[in-house]
């Protein structure tokens, strides 16, 4: 396991403080009406401090330090099983790893309440897809991405995000990693 540094932990934590108090204060005031500037005052921070962790006020709500870990999940996982099975296993893993529940649902009501932060989630997603993709043709032994490694990228992706959304509408009443279990098998046996 990698050690981290001190810096690091420092920047996890201030980013952690931001994204929290963020989340409040859009809940509280709406997403719109609250600035970063505003942000800012409440954490003890400048915005420029926030914009540079962050890059945008979206990015404070959808920022999830566990991406990178699930990431390399991914990447090991796909020496020794099918593309579907990795993503699969490695978003199932990552949920199992996650310490903050509450703030996650928070969060995730938040992307699919507000128009500019769902506009961003989409532009990422997209993002993503390509990611995934990629990995999946090499992972497969293709130097060239094919079409069949998008389709899967994007299925495995919208799964996701619809387990996500069922979820936070539920209230995270169901398990979450099951509903990601459930929903990449429903888009393995599309017809």
């Amino acid at each position: 396991m990698k050690k981290v540094s001190l810096r690091e932990r420092n920047r996890l934590a201030a980013m952690h403080l931001v994204q929290g108090t963020a989340v409040a204060m859009f809940e509280d005031h709406g997403f719109d009406d609250v600035t970063i500037e505003a942000v800012a005052d409440q954490c003890g921070v400048s915005a420029s401090t926030i914009f540079r962790h962050f890059g945008t006020k979206e990015n404070t709500v959808l920022w999830d330090d566990r991406d990178s870990m699930i990431e390399v999940q991914i990447l090991e996982r796909l020496r020794h099983q099918t593309p579907v099975q990795a993503f699969r296993d490695a978003v199932v893993f990552g949920l199992a790893e996650r310490d903050d529940r509450d703030l996650f649902l928070r969060r995730l009501k938040l992307i699919y309440r507000e128009p500019a932060i769902w506009a961003a989630a989409a532009q990422q997603d997209r993002i993503d897809r390509g990611e995934l993709a990629r990995a999946f043709a090499a992972a497969g032994g293709r130097g060239q991405l094919e079409l069949t490694n998008e389709y899967v990228a994007a299925a495995c992706l919208t799964a996701l995000d619809v387990a996500l959304d069922y979820w936070q509408r539920e209230d995270g009443s169901t398990a979450l990693a099951d509903l990601v279990d459930q929903a990449v098998v429903a888009a393995t046996h599309l017809r």
